[in-house]
């Protein structure tokens, strides 16, 4: 049984609880979900549970059958590439803003960042890994100082949870992703905001090249990933 959630924003907490439990893989496509035991599970009335699973077929997450189910339908192929060339377009743009906005303070924690990730990448440890990585976009995305473009990423964010553990497993991949981190820093530092979107620009195609497979190899994954305390954190 699910723990029972408290009452503070219950439409806004079901709706994230469902919603991350089908992203993260944890009710899988093809998975029935009944008002009823969803209600009983999370201690809260069906209202909350019908408005959470309209929200979620809107987003395409799954298909409401009225007065009977909702069919858990989860991240398609066509969804990721969606969502990959949303990042596309929107990422590399916000760091290009970013960068007359980060102080000499927060270079020194994105150098930080950087010298951490080679460690864990060094130590194979995937989640501290995951961890600054996260960090390291966060911050740039942040210092956009664009809140609405911010918002889309950090829900789009949620969309690439399913693939971030096979993508960082991978020892080319991860060379691949520090080393542009890396040049993302060095340009960022030269406040070369031109070289910052160029650079962003193929490191989200690596990325995207990579997403539908990864996509495939982890449909079975589930409590691998880290805690999703904080809903900002980028690949």
């Amino acid at each position: 049984m699910l723990d029972k959630l408290r009452p503070q924003s219950i439409r806004e907490m079901v709706f994230k609880k469902l919603r991350q439990d089908i992203l993260r893989g944890i009710r899988k496509p093809g998975e029935k979900l009944i008002e009823g035991e969803l209600a009983n599970s999370l201690g809260v009335s069906r209202t909350p549970i019908r408005e959470a699973l309209h929200k979620l077929e809107q987003e395409g997450l799954i298909e409401v059958f009225p007065r009977k189910y909702s069919l858990v339908i989860g991240i398609t192929n066509e969804s990721l590439n969606e969502i990959n060339l949303i990042r596309a377009l929107l990422e590399p743009a916000a760091a290009k803003q970013a960068v007359d906005h980060l102080t000499d303070q927060q270079l020194q924690e994105m150098e930080e960042l950087l010298n951490q990730s080679e460690y864990y990448f060094q130590t194979n440890d995937i989640k501290n890994l995951l961890r600054v990585h996260d960090a390291f976009h966060q911050m740039i995305i942040t210092a956009s100082k664009l809140p609405r473009i911010i918002q889309v990423l950090e829900n789009m964010h949620d969309y690439i949870v399913r693939f971030r553990i096979s993508f960082l497993s991978h020892p080319e991949l991860v060379a691949r992703s520090v080393r542009e981190h890396r040049m993302i820093f060095e340009a960022t530092k030269l406040r070369d905001a031109e070289k910052v979107e160029e650079i962003f620009k193929e490191h989200l195609f690596g990325i995207s090249e990579y997403a539908t497979v990864a996509l495939e190899q982890n449909m079975n994954i589930m409590g691998e990933l880290p805690d999703e305390g904080n809903d900002s954190l980028f690949e």
